[in-house]
């Protein structure tokens, strides 16, 4: 079993950017870092090393190197791997740069010719001190344009299975693969890996700290891959005896509610009836003409989204609808 991710599949498809998500410890920084250390040693092509914060960057680029060094991967004769200065050197030679997403503005003056690769390392967070950037992707789509100027260059983003309700998988629309590790996106530009390594997982599970966590959520998290934040109560696909209720607007996106009057159970789904005139906006942002503001008391429509949520009724089609949709609900259901 390989000790590090292998990213050739993901490079094979040739997209701009990648988002590789894989359990914890099955070596994705790791074979980040093996990848462009040999861009680098057989090209001369260079790379960012990406972090949200200065904070993070603090912590983990003094340590770049050392579990390549450590695995001996390299002649020690033959290559010498430095850091100073939030830079990466390769036998003396300057090899990729340390970046802050959170400061990133401050490289539109800078050139970066012969940069072909970001590492955008740890860019699912959970819950904590740490918060995503307001209008986070745009800063990233920021920083390829920055470096790339009218080159392609790929950026491979590095994440635990922390929540699929998250500022990226949002703003480019999209999900997980289904019966597979990859799924393309956006005419080819966008590839999700969602990766399974299953010799790892059992290997992992074998292990005492393995079995101590095997029954509890964190060790589906950790072990199996699994989304941390995203339970599957309330995912239910809507029966064909449903219909049509009214539409749900928020974040700038439209829902379908949908109703079975069969088991009173309501359904939060994709599937819209574009002339259904009752629109419902559950914040202020989405209100507009056409629509009615849903945070007021007397709101019948707002009321049974509520009631159905209270009494266990209300489903939704997917984790991320769910995700998305709590998000605000649980705001206003004191009204």
């Amino acid at each position: 079993m390989s000790k590090w991710f292998d990213y050739n599949a993901i490079r094979s498809r040739n997209a701009l950017i990648n988002f590789c998500i894989a359990e914890r410890g099955v070596g994705k920084t790791f074979g980040a870092t093996k990848m462009v250390i040999d861009r680098f040693i057989k090209k001369k092509k260079q790379f960012i090393y990406l972090r949200r914060y200065k904070s993070e960057l603090q912590s983990s680029v003094p340590t770049f190197f050392n579990a390549i060094i450590a695995e001996g991967i390299y002649d020690e004769e033959q290559y010498v791997f430095t850091v100073k200065h939030n830079k990466f050197y390769i036998n003396g030679e300057l090899a990729g740069y340390a970046i802050a997403l959170s400061t990133s503005n401050i490289l539109k003056s800078s050139s970066f010719p012969d940069v072909d690769t970001i590492i955008f390392d740890e860019f699912l967070i959970d819950k904590g001190a740490y918060h995503y950037l307001p209008n986070e992707p745009e800063k990233l789509l920021d920083v390829i344009e920055t470096i790339g100027r009218l080159r392609d260059i790929k950026t491979f983003m590095l994440g635990n299975a922390i929540s699929v309700t998250n500022p990226y998988f949002n703003y480019f629309k999209l999900a997980l693969p289904y019966n597979s590790e990859f799924k393309m996106f956006n005419d080819g530009t966008i590839c999700v890996c969602y990766a399974s390594n299953y010799e790892y997982r059992e290997r992992k599970k074998s292990t005492r700290f393995g079995k101590l966590i095997s029954s509890v959520d964190y060790g589906k998290y950790a072990v199996d891959n699994e989304w941390l934040r995203d339970s599957r109560a309330f995912i239910k696909k809507k029966g064909k005896g449903c219909h049509y209720f009214f539409t749900l607007s928020m974040k700038g996106n439209n829902y379908g509610v949908w109703v079975s009057w069969l088991t009173d159970e309501l359904f939060v789904s994709k599937n819209l009836d574009p002339k259904c005139p009752m629109v419902l906006a559950l914040t202020s942002e989405d209100h507009h003409e056409g629509t009615i503001l849903a945070r007021v008391r007397n709101n019948g429509w707002y009321k049974n989204l509520c009631e159905a949520y209270r009494e266990g009724l209300l489903m939704f089609e997917s984790v991320g609808l769910k995700n998305e949709v709590l998000s605000v609900l649980n705001r206003t259901l004191t009204y």
